[in-house]
């Protein structure tokens, strides 16, 4: 005799959810461009159904600005990575989205800053 099929309980909403970056997280990255970058962008991707991204780009993705930043949500944390010159390297693995940015931040500032010059 055959058995019933079992019913095998889909994982709680909020777990499945947990390994996704969300509107409110590119909020954060867009607030965080706005500040000290502000001709970059930042575009939430859903490149599978179990994968988000963020990427960060400077203007018209040209790597003689900067490199394009890619933060994504895993089981642990979040990874911070970059793409320049077709060269995809990891920049860190962070327990928290906060800990991302302030990486980030500290490669952005130095490509967006502009020497003063003295006007005499």
């Amino acid at each position: 005799m055959m058995q019933p099929p079992r019913a095998v309980p889909l994982p709680h909403p909020a777990n499945r959810e947990q390994n996704f970056l969300t509107t409110d997280d590119l909020s954060l990255v867009v607030g965080l461009l706005a500040e000290i970058a502000p001709g970059w962008s930042a575009e939430l991707n859903h490149a599978s159904p179990n994968e988000s991204t963020i990427v960060v780009t400077p203007e018209d993705a040209n790597d003689l600005i900067g490199p394009a930043f890619v933060l994504s949500r895993t089981d642990r944390g979040v990874e911070l990575d970059q793409f320049r010159w077709d060269e995809y390297r990891e920049i860190g693995k962070f327990r928290f989205l906060d800990g991302a940015l302030a990486a980030m931040r500290a490669r952005l500032v130095p490509l967006v800053s502009r020497p003063f010059r003295d006007s005499n």
